[in-house]
């Protein structure tokens, strides 16, 4: 079947989704399938290609999507760009809220183990580097995610477990390598173990490091 026939047949489908959707948690659930592999597909596409050289139709041909399912979903490719690139910072800004009240190595730990967290919960969308505009898609979550990560650091910090002593040096390190080191492991057997161990030998005293897992 031809694209443009696939794409005519999954107009028709959208049109019955749509008269069925109020009705038929199954016809929800599918559309919803639909949308994590637009997501999926999208990061994956942006992650090889960069996201200025990726066209909406091209996302349509890869995903075997129709343009109107598509726009059902999201606007544009930047609102795209958003849905991909949101959710990873604001599940950090979640995991970071329930860090609050722990003990200093608890926060470090808790820093640390989110990063294999949103590889494995958002695969590529982690490693798209991005520019001035799609930051600005995504500023306002980045931003919380940073000062609740400072407000964090700095009660470590006073702790004495930090192995530069700084938690400026410590949030640069982690802002420049967590992701680095997930990339290096992500596909070896003992991935977490690796990337934790390289973390914590980077970020905290010796004493302070706990048993592998």
């Amino acid at each position: 079947m031809s694209f443009a026939a696939t794409s005519a047949a999954n107009d028709m489908d959208e049109l019955s989704d749509r008269n069925q959707i109020s009705r038929s948690p199954r016809v929800a659930q599918r559309r919803e399938r639909m949308r994590q592999n637009v997501l999926r597909v999208g990061a994956k596409m942006f992650l090889d290609r960069g996201i200025e050289n990726v066209s909406v139709e091209e996302i349509l041909a890869a995903a075997g999507l129709a343009r109107s399912t598509f726009y059902s979903f999201f606007t544009s490719k930047r609102d795209l760009v958003f849905h991909i690139l949101d959710p990873v910072f604001q599940t950090g800004v979640n995991h970071m809220k329930d860090q609050q009240g722990k003990s200093p190595a608890d926060i470090v730990y808790g820093v640390i183990d989110m990063y294999p967290m949103l590889w494995e919960k958002y695969g590529e969308a982690l490693f798209l580097r991005i520019g001035h505009d799609e930051f600005n898609l995504i500023a306002k979550t980045h931003n919380q995610y940073v000062e609740m990560l400072d407000k964090s650091f700095s009660a470590v910090e006073a702790a004495g477990i930090l192995r530069n002593g700084s938690s400026t040096h410590t949030q640069r390190l982690i802002a420049r390598c967590a992701i680095e080191v997930v990339r290096v492991y992500r596909n070896d057997p003992s991935f977490k173990a690796l990337y934790r161990s390289t973390m914590e030998g980077m970020l905290l005293t010796d004493d302070a490091h706990r048993p592998p897992l």
